[in-house]
């Protein structure tokens, strides 16, 4: 009984050592292999799946209709690569939700920005982007910062991190010289306004001026001091001798209101086309002329086939449809970025995705199809609407698809 209790025992201990030596065997050929090839293998942790997105919310935060949208819209991209079978590059994306800010508060705002952070989204003001930009060049230059819109966002070569849904607002002065040039004879009297003090404004106006000329129109030009309001009585008596004509100003909304009573009290058939973001404080002014990448856009952009998409089979509400076509738009802006990036998908390489980011193309948004411009870090163009103050409503005239221009 002993000997076969000891024989057993032998057999237990020589089964034991031949385990080892067959795992020692596995590990020295692992090793030889990981020498030869020069290249480093490691099966990915759980941690090491998943990659952040910080989100800034809208004004008025999470609970708002745009916030509500812009969350569930992000959310259900979340789900959609977690459910996949590849993820983006293997990995899967978190959207972390963070509290409001303003221009003050964001400067303080805790930001949960590690190694594994492939990007910030904001849908917060351009005033709040801003700063925003300014804590992130200081910070962390080489994290891609998208903004869902942008229009008042100044960025140039020092902001290489920083990219954004809407053109700049000097798309303005593109729009008015086009469709001046589609719409106007020659012949047509043409004058233009431009505000000498204010930077902004006197730059969109020159750069206004050279677009109209090139297309072979002769606007007469006005630099005035937008501050005074005697300079629009001087405008309206100089434009009297020239019967009807068009004025394209680009002197401030408050300056727009002022010069638009100034022509009716003269009784002149000129039209004003205001180069300003329209808003209702101008329904009151009958005539005036906008054009604008964004007004209308929950009628008439085009985003219902999201919206069937996000109901139909997630069961996700919009309450705001423009607000959920943007989540979506700078969703799929990075996800394509990401699978564009060049090398392995063990390490994120920001630098090649702030590369990558500035190519990507046919981004949904609504009726259109947005490309980036490497060069400007925004679309190339943008579907822009000429809008006439009618009736108490702004109605469209034309839709007309402009270029963004280069330097800002």
């Amino acid at each position: 009984m002993r000997e076969g209790r000891s024989a057993s025992a032998e057999s237990a201990n020589h089964k034991r050592k031949r385990g080892v030596l067959c795992h020692a065997l596995w590990l020295f050929l692992t090793v030889c292999c990981f020498l030869s090839s020069g290249q480093a293998w490691a099966v990915p942790r759980p941690e090491d799946w998943t990659w952040n997105v910080c989100v800034l919310p809208p004004e008025g935060g999470w609970a708002t209709e745009q916030g509500e949208s812009i969350r569930a819209t992000l959310s259900w991209l979340q789900k959609r690569v977690s459910d996949s079978a590849d993820g983006v590059r293997g990995h899967d994306l978190l959207f972390v939700f963070l509290p409001p800010a303003d221009e003050s508060t964001i400067l303080k705002l805790p930001l949960p920005i590690d190694a594994k952070t492939v990007a910030v989204m904001s849908f917060a003001s351009d005033i709040t982007n801003r700063a925003l930009m300014e804590r992130l060049r200081a910070d962390k230059e080489d994290l891609p910062l998208l903004l869902a819109g942008g229009e008042d966002a100044p960025f140039g070569s020092r902001d290489r991190s920083v990219f954004a849904l809407d053109l700049f607002r000097d798309y303005r002065a593109s729009a008015f010289a086009a469709y001046a040039a589609e719409v106007l004879l020659p012949e047509t009297r043409l004058g233009l306004i431009g505000s000498r003090f204010t930077v902004d404004q006197e730059r969109e106006a020159r750069i206004c001026l050279a677009l109209l000329s090139d297309a072979g129109l002769m606007p007469l030009p006005f630099w005035v001091d937008a501050s005074a309001s005697d300079s629009f009585q001087f405008v309206a008596q100089e434009v009297q001798s020239y019967g009807e004509g068009v004025l394209i100003a680009f002197a401030g909304n408050m300056a727009g209101k002022e010069l638009w009573r100034s022509i009716r009290n003269s009784e002149l058939p000129w039209q004003l086309w205001q180069c300003g973001r329209p808003d209702d404080s101008f329904l009151s002014f009958p005539g005036m002329l906008f054009a604008d990448q964004n007004l209308l856009l929950e009628d008439l952009g085009g985003f219902e086939g999201l919206k069937r998409d996000l109901w139909g089979g997630w069961a996700v509400k919009m309450r705001n449809k423009v607000a959920a076509a943007r989540a979506y738009a700078l969703g799929f802006w990075l996800c394509r970025a990401l699978e564009a990036m060049p090398g392995t998908s063990e390490r994120l390489d920001r630098a090649a995705l702030l590369t990558s980011l500035g190519s990507v193309r046919d981004i949904p948004f609504g009726e259109q199809t947005l490309s980036i411009d490497p060069a400007t870090r925004r679309p190339r163009s943008r579907k822009v609407r000429m809008l006439e103050v009618r009736d108490r409503k702004f109605v469209v005239r034309a839709a007309i698809n402009v270029e963004g221009l280069r330097s800002h």
